[in-house]
């Protein structure tokens, strides 16, 4: 067959629609999905939320910090967990997520059909991005900014293969994206270098700093236009700032020895840009020398990398294949194709909705513990594990903490640390303060280990995943009173 028929059948689009297929039911049916404690308690915001007809101003789970200020700055996210979660159950939420990560690698499978970059080629950068991304699939709203993210890059790619400034109404994506997701505000910065290549490239200057300026200031004031206002703006440089971010594990330093995956496809990229001797604009290279700093530095900017970069390298590689067009070719999805994936999404849908599967036990999701934990606890403040915060609320027990670093803020994230690292002084002053009457904690933690030789403490469950102990008298919060101190 002629290969321009083929094109115009789809037929180049066989591999990498499959790929995209293939990672929608494996990840419907994904239980990792839910390796996350954070999805809890971004599951029980939207049902709060739906409940009060609301967005909560001040923290309404936990018994630490209740009723100070908290910023929801991702509302939308949680709105749309708890509406897949009232629809499916976990079924629905699965669908949601799944659907969301298999859409980010579409939309990059379509952009590199249109700037001819050849099937087999395309595949191999789909699966090469689904590999990087695949350790931050997890059910959290950063995986619903994704699509988001691929699209606002291609905006930002068209505008300059045109020679233009984006359109105006594109802005109107980052007013979704703002109140979704805090990755919007390097959506915001990501419009500088792509201004600047134009810049460089454009001799009319003026025409040049209007369009992109008016672009910009749009993107801002639809920014600015959440619930929060110019405070969710500044949310993100404000967590950014946290001194205790390193104890959470995706904001450590990239260690390649642990992040294989994302190693490998670094050097085998690498290998092929110089064994192909891709030729990548000088500002663009230096937006994925920024981005790659950026992935070295906190493990979560990884995905940005990984969804970023694909996108910046697809029309090298187009052109080290042959690729004629400068910018894209503009071919139309085949309907036959539309027809396919629309009904092979639908089907996958319909398979998975009905089939009852909740998440199982992991680590930062101890259900069987939490089912064991009597009733005479769960209005009893209890000392939890980080990670443990977010299953508790969502059982509806207040927790101690939980995976909103910014509400509890650098104090308490380090005394929290303390804690849990077997420090006597610092979970005395926890048994004062708040009157601890229970733990519930990893099983390898230090505060656990010298729980089960404590005088006045008891173990009453344990397993795998978790484990807790009961003060045989609870202490009365301030007074300094109650079960032993650690020595």
């Amino acid at each position: 067959m002629d290969l321009k028929l083929m094109e115009r059948a789809g037929a180049d689009l066989i591999l990498p629609c499959a790929i995209c297929i293939a990672v929608l039911v494996y990840l419907s049916f994904a239980p990792a999905l839910f390796n996350d404690g954070d999805t809890s308690w971004h599951l029980a915001a939207g049902r709060w939320m739906i409940e009060a007809g609301s967005i909560p101003r001040v923290d309404p789970f936990s018994f630490t910090h209740a009723g100070q200020p908290w910023t929801a700055h991702e509302w939308l996210a949680e709105l749309l967990m708890a509406g897949a979660f009232r629809l499916g159950s976990w079924g629905g939420l699965s669908l949601l997520f799944a659907t969301s990560a298999a859409a980010t690698l579409w939309i990059v499978a379509l952009q590199a059909r249109r700037l001819a970059l050849p099937s087999s080629a395309s595949a191999a950068l789909i699966l090469a991005l689904f590999i990087v991304l695949a350790p931050f699939i997890v059910a959290r709203p950063h995986v619903l900014a994704w699509p988001l993210l691929a699209l606002w890059a291609i905006l930002m790619l068209r505008a300059r293969e045109a020679g233009r400034s984006p359109p105006l109404s594109a802005a109107l994506l980052m007013l979704l994206w703002a109140n979704l997701h805090g990755s919007f505000l390097f959506g915001l910065l990501m419009i500088l270098p792509f201004a600047l290549e134009a810049l460089v490239a454009d001799r009319a200057r003026m025409p040049t700093i209007i369009g992109w300026g008016a672009f910009f200031i749009l993107s801002l004031v639809a920014a600015i236009a959440t619930p929060h206002g110019i405070d969710g703006l500044r949310f993100p440089l404000a967590v950014s700032r946290m001194e205790s971010l390193p104890l959470i594990m995706e904001w450590r330093a990239t260690d390649l020895t642990e992040s294989v995956g994302f190693a490998l496809v670094l050097a085998g990229m690498a290998a092929f840009a110089l064994y192909r001797r891709l030729r990548i604009p000088p500002v663009r290279l230096l937006f994925l020398g920024l981005l790659l700093l950026m992935a070295f530095a906190h493990v979560r900017h990884q995905a940005l990398l990984g969804i970023i970069g694909s996108l910046l390298l697809i029309e090298p590689l187009a052109q080290s294949f042959g690729a004629k067009t400068a910018g894209g070719n503009g071919r139309p999805l085949p309907r036959s194709v539309a027809l396919v994936i629309a009904g092979s999404v639908l089907l996958v849908w319909a398979v998975r909705l009905p089939i009852d599967l909740s998440p199982g036990d992991s680590g930062s999701n101890p259900r069987t513990a939490i089912a064991h934990i009597p009733a005479a606890l769960r209005n009893v403040p209890v000392l939890n594990g980080y990670g443990f915060g977010g299953p508790l609320i969502l059982d509806g027990i207040r927790p101690f903490i939980d995976g909103r670093a910014d509400l509890y803020g650098d104090a308490h994230m380090f005394e929290h640390q303390r804690i849990i690292s077997g420090d006597r002084q610092a979970f005395e002053r926890a048994l004062q303060q708040w009157g601890i009457g229970w733990t519930i904690l990893p099983p390898d933690s230090r505060l656990a280990a010298r729980l089960d030789r404590e005088p006045g403490w008891r173990r009453i469950h344990a397993d795998r995943w978790a484990v807790i102990h009961v003060a045989d008298v609870p202490a009365a919060a301030g007074s300094g009173s109650g079960a032993s101190p650690i020595s």
